[in-house]
């Protein structure tokens, strides 16, 4: 019997050291995926905040186009403005020209002076 366990000695520790090596390799292990774990996890939460980003940029294009599209409007607004103010000074213009051309003969003044004095005599 002596020699028998003699000869498992040498077994037994191989196994020892086989089994020491087995648990050294599983807490590098463990270590390792814990580091993945936590790179995984990092790497969440930078694709979170460029989703966050990217949406903060989108709204902030959209929000431009509305005020590029507001800025337009209301050039064209002004610029119809622009247009009948415009529009009534020709025609004021061709009024003037017309009332000008459209002096009233000397009988009929005569007759508005009259009129005016006759009034202004009756109301004093």
């Amino acid at each position: 019997m002596a020699a028998d366990q003699l000869s498992e000695a040498p077994q037994i520790t191989r196994l020892i050291d086989a089994c020491a090596a087995a648990a050294d390799e599983l807490a590098k292990t463990r270590s390792l995926v814990d580091a993945l774990e936590r790179e995984n996890r990092a790497t969440k939460e930078r694709l979170e905040t460029e989703k966050r980003t990217t949406a903060i940029m989108q709204e902030l294009i959209d929000t431009q186009h509305q005020e590029a599209n507001a800025l337009r409007t209301a050039m064209n607004a002004e610029n119809e403005v622009i247009a009948a103010k415009d529009v009534v000074i020709d025609s004021q213009g061709k009024l003037i020209e017309t009332l000008k051309k459209k002096r009233g003969s000397p009988w009929r003044r005569l007759g508005d002076v009259l009129i005016g004095a006759a009034l202004f005599a009756i109301l004093k």
